[in-house]
């Protein structure tokens, strides 16, 4: 399926913070700074427990900027990324890459943890494979956790209600352009910790769409997240998981097409997504080649249980990655 339309132009019309993060065309000065909390993520399939590995959007998220930020040799202290994450001093992942690079905040409360309950069924693109259920909750991040100076781009990447409004309003006002994972707005969780969802007209986050370059949406968020009403705010992009994804912005969308993959674990995916995504944009590319980028690394993901392993070589020219120019 050929790349839809181009939207750069029709982004940079309304003169908001969308073209500050296109025209960064990447470089090692380039900080940027990711808020959400690592987790404890069991796995459970027919009633058995399958895996127990590192959670998080904050994991998958550092995984793929780290795979796609390379650096010279001299330059291997200087990361270009902070992460903003919590954890209990029950944290089991410690040593985990993400977590021993850019280590956690320890709090008095336990490490938030996910019960992910897979299903026998075959998934659809629009329907979900598992039931996720929040066990336990550590504390929330808040504003006063935030380093204190400025950011070319931030990542809000919550998945358990850890990233507060005032929280989100003080990223923005830190960094020149904030992604959000809608997950990070919308998720709430039932007496037993059933993840669900809420209108993201109906939450405090609505009033800061204007102020956010993208909003990224599985194809189960985004009838929450109004697109039709979000795109006239910001630029939304919504996962469709073998299809693909689209964006969508005020008087225009695109489709892209999707990398194949043999589905093991869908965990962590749509973060991949958006870090591959950011990625793209921080190297320069178009919107519509930097979400191509985000299917490639979300893709990825899904193939292998947990945070992924990334092969340096799997972003070299040459190989069947069509983002390359």
């Amino acid at each position: 399926m050929p790349l839809a339309a181009e939207p750069v132009e029709a982004l940079e019309e309304g003169g908001n913070q969308q073209q500050l993060l296109l025209a960064t065309k990447g470089g090692p000065a380039l900080e940027g700074l990711v808020v959400g909390s690592y987790c404890h993520d069991v796995l459970i399939r027919g009633g058995r427990v399958v895996g127990e590995t590192l959670g998080g959007a904050a994991a998958f998220v550092s995984n793929v900027l780290d795979a796609a930020s390379p650096r010279e040799e001299e330059e291997q202290e200087a990361a270009p990324f902070v992460v903003v994450s919590k954890v209990g001093r029950d944290f089991a992942y410690a040593s985990a890459p993400a977590p021993a690079r850019r280590p956690p905040l320890l709090c008095a409360s336990p490490t938030t943890s996910f019960h992910a309950q897979f299903s026998e069924a075959a998934a659809s693109a629009h329907a979900p494979d598992r039931e996720l259920r929040r066990v336990r909750a550590c504390d929330p991040i808040y504003p006063a956790d935030l380093p204190d100076r400025r950011f070319a781009y931030g990542l809000a990447v919550g998945v358990a209600g850890e990233v507060l409004p005032e929280t989100l309003e003080r990223m923005i006002r830190l960094c020149r352009a904030v992604l959000v994972d809608a997950q990070a707005l919308i998720r709430a969780f039932d007496a037993d910790g059933a993840v669900c969802h809420v209108s993201l007209e109906d939450t405090p986050y609505a009033r800061l769409l204007p102020r956010v370059a993208f909003l990224k949406a599985s194809s189960e968020e985004a009838p929450y997240v109004g697109v039709e009403t979000a795109r006239r705010r910001c630029c939304v992009i919504v996962t469709e998981g073998r299809d693909g994804c689209r964006l969508f912005w005020d008087g225009g969308e695109a489709r892209v097409a999707p990398f194949p993959a043999v589905q093991v674990d869908p965990t962590g995916a749509g973060d991949s997504f958006l870090a591959g995504f950011a990625a793209g944009l921080l190297w320069g590319l178009p919107a519509t080649d930097a979400a191509l980028l985000g299917n490639f690394f979300g893709a990825a993901a899904v193939s292998q249980v947990g945070v992924p392993t990334f092969h340096p070589k799997m972003l070299q020219p040459g190989n069947d990655t069509k983002f390359h120019q």
